[in-house]
């Protein structure tokens, strides 16, 4: 009897190492699928930067990228007042309000349009790295996702990710030596570009999917879109 027992726990153990194997052989497929994406914003050794925003506009900036933000920061944000200057402060601001509106409230034209509209203009002028755009215009793309049937959601979501891999962005290329530098100074805006990026990738592959789960899980990136008090 004592004998048939080890043999039924050898048995469990073997079956539980083997779905486990299995499971981190496909956990690791998975993330190598989205690897590239972490690539691009100058690889885990900046994501794990301790780095916090000197300037007050860029604090506010990050803190916008919440998903549960609380009424203090709709305050914070009602009380912005947009500017017309093509200056990093000016811009920041305005993506800043765009990005809460994207994010928290259901009439997202008048952000929209601020994030379209820059598309029109030399934003290189004012931010020589466009990442806090692309961050937006990633925003824009999720929210206009959230419209879609499954279908065409995951459909213009595949195709949004395939341009941002080849082109290196949507709008502007996030791929360069300015990007590089950009990133590695200013480390919390790498982590909220991936952080509504993996939203993308879950859009685009699924809640099954373990590859958006695998960039909300690289340092810091989860922190900069859970609530938090401010």
């Amino acid at each position: 009897m004592g004998r048939t027992k080890k043999i039924y726990v050898g048995v469990f153990f073997g079956i539980l190492l083997a779905v486990l194997s299995g499971y981190f052989v496909w956990l690791f497929s998975e993330a190598g699928k989205v690897r590239w994406v972490v690539e691009l914003v100058g690889g885990e050794d900046v994501l794990r930067s301790s780095s916090q925003p000197v300037l007050d506009e860029d604090a506010l900036y990050i803190k916008a990228l919440q998903l549960s933000p609380d009424e203090t920061m709709y305050e914070r944000i009602k009380a912005l007042s947009l500017c017309q200057e093509m200056s990093d402060a000016c811009v920041t601001t305005s993506l800043t309000v765009a990005n809460f509106l994207l994010i928290n409230t259901p009439d997202v034209r008048a952000a929209r349009n601020i994030v379209e509209g820059y598309a029109r203009y030399n934003i290189l002028q004012a931010q020589p790295c466009p990442a806090k755009y692309e961050t937006s215009v990633v925003i824009k793309d999720v929210q206009f996702i959230s419209t879609l049937p499954k279908v065409e959601a995951e459909h213009f979501a595949e195709e949004r990710l395939k341009k941002i891999e080849v082109d290196g962005g949507l709008v502007f290329s996030l791929r360069t030596p300015e990007c590089r530098r950009y990133f590695a100074a200013n480390p919390y805006v790498a982590r909220g570009y991936l952080a509504h990026l993996a939203l993308l990738v879950k859009a685009a592959q699924g809640t099954a999917s373990s590859a958006w789960l695998y960039l909300l899980s690289r340092p810091g990136v989860y922190s900069i879109i859970k609530k938090r008090e401010l």
